[in-house]
């Protein structure tokens, strides 16, 4: 029985070795996608705040002497006004961009249990000191060898 283990014990590696790698490169997509959108909301901010001063300044700084030009200026004030005030108000702004700011964080809190930790800087999965050192070194390995056998496959469908 005890060599029946000893046999089943490389295969359970080699097969949560797998799952930790696809769960990596899964945490890795949601913190590029995040990203982006995080970029594409901050985009929408600034260009929200460049309309409300530009529109505050047409208002009452330099008001037109063309009063359907200047009631132009003062519905799109206010349109921009209220876009940012539901910007804020409807969550959007946390739910788009604080969200994606904490989500390293957010993923090591629920990791620390399992003995891992999401690097963001590296992109990797980093298994805590706490796993034996055997594991670490098998994991390592097989991350290395999925990355070599990921980059030939990209290489051969390149060449097609």
């Amino acid at each position: 029985m005890n060599s029946n283990q000893e046999e089943n014990e490389p295969r359970l590696n080699q097969a949560t070795y797998r799952d930790l790698v696809i769960f990596e490169e899964r945490l890795k997509g949601n913190m590029t996608r995040l990203l982006k959108r995080k970029r594409k909301y901050e985009a929408l901010l600034v260009a929200l705040f460049i309309f409300l001063a530009y529109f505050f300044y047409a208002v009452f700084i330099d008001p037109s002497k063309i009063f359907t030009v200047h009631l132009i200026n003062t519905i799109a004030l206010l349109t921009v006004a209220g876009g940012l005030v539901f910007f804020y108000r409807s969550g959007m702004y946390s739910e788009k961009i604080i969200y994606a700011q904490k989500f390293v964080v957010h993923c090591n809190n629920a990791l620390r249990a399992f003995n891992l930790e999401f690097d963001a800087n590296n992109k990797s999965l980093s298994l805590l000191s706490d796993l034996p050192k055997q594991f670490q070194e098998g994991f390592e390995g097989y991350r290395r060898q999925y990355h070599q056998r990921k980059k030939a496959r990209q290489a051969k469908s390149k060449k097609q």
